[in-house]
């Protein structure tokens, strides 16, 4: 898809509801306020997304050995990254982006200081990955780790006002996000099984991936 809303991958906060909006971000007022219906990013464009499984191997150190057998630690959670184009075509588009880059900002920050007042401490919130249905990610909660962008200096800016000041962005800009998998440990003691994971069964709206 060139262009439009995608169905197909998003980001939105976890169990997003009426009461969420009102708790988190200000109810997703102000900047954020294009994203306020959905709760998070319909991503306009198709991304790039790169997903990574690993598991973790220790080395038994024989003496005066050729070969070192290994051991299985632990398998990681799944890596995701997702590098998305933007664009400020017009207002609508520009509102759009301005609202997708601060999300993404305010996806990495906790509730701190005296204006917090009983939330301070509380960590980013849980967001929900959908990208191409079960075979990708159905539903998969994660946390936001990292984001990058650059204004670069071959494209076109354009501004507009805001209720909060002047806003410039670049007519197109990429924004690289890097995910992690946050499966509760209390689903992935109930719910997984080696075998039920391999037939594809928990694929399916579960959270794995």
């Amino acid at each position: 898809m060139s262009g439009g809303i995608s169905k197909k991958v998003s980001l939105r906060v976890k169990h997003y509801t009426n009461v969420t909006a009102n708790q988190l971000f200000d109810g997703f007022t102000g900047i954020l306020q294009p994203l306020q219906s959905f709760g998070g990013i319909q991503f306009p464009y198709t991304p790039t997304i790169g997903i990574g499984h690993s598991a973790n191997y220790g080395t038994y150190e024989t003496i005066h050995s050729v070969s070192q057998p290994n051991y299985y630690s632990n398998t990681q959670n799944p890596s995701i990254g997702i590098t998305a184009q933007f664009t400020a075509n017009d207002k609508n588009d520009a509102r759009y982006t301005a609202a997708a880059l601060q999300f993404f900002k305010s996806c990495t920050k906790s509730e701190f200081g005296e204006q917090a007042g009983e939330r301070a401490g509380t960590p980013p919130p849980v967001l929900i990955l959908n990208a191409y249905g079960i075979m990708h990610a159905e539903n998969v909660p994660v946390v936001l780790t990292s984001v990058n962008y650059n204004l670069t200096e071959d494209v076109d800016y354009v501004e507009y006002e805001d209720t909060h000041g002047k806003i410039v962005l670049p007519t197109t800009m990429l924004i690289t996000l890097d995910l992690r998998v946050q499966q509760t440990p209390r689903s992935v003691k109930e719910n997984f099984n080696i075998n039920t994971y391999a037939s594809g069964r928990l694929l399916k709206g579960g959270g794995f991936m």
